[in-house]
């Protein structure tokens, strides 16, 4: 097996990825219960850097909750490039999902298999 070419550089430093990744998964888990409290939507899935919500239309703006004004609510995830929003992932079907279900044995996470771009990748 190929050891992790980031193992290699000088400037590697554990403990400032360890604390990277801290800090993001506080941000996820309080951007999932400022959702759950706006919307009363759970997701369905919930993997290293993507969430699966279940959804009426296509698009991840049918699932981020809203203010009567249009505008996202505060705390709740937002669209975008900037830090602390989140991009689009990918919209797949329920029928999509029980099939990967049924190849995969049922054991697994659907969330690291959601992308709608298999060149994508697997992220981390």
């Amino acid at each position: 097996m190929r050891r992790w070419p980031a193992l290699e550089r000088e400037t590697w430093r554990p403990d400032i990825r360890a604390a990277v990744l801290a800090n993001q998964r506080i941000g996820l888990h309080r951007k999932l219960m400022k959702t759950a409290a706006a919307a009363d939507l759970y997701p369905v899935a919930v993997g290293t850097d993507a969430v699966v919500y279940p959804s009426p239309g296509p698009t991840p703006l049918d699932v981020l909750p809203r203010t009567p004004e249009g505008k996202p609510v505060p705390g709740t995830f937002r669209l975008g490039v900037s830090p602390g929003m989140v991009k689009h992932q990918g919209t797949r079907t329920v029928l999509w999902a029980e099939e990967q279900f049924e190849e995969q044995g049922g054991v697994f996470n659907i969330a690291n298999h959601i992308k709608t771009d298999p060149a994508a990748g697997e992220g981390e």
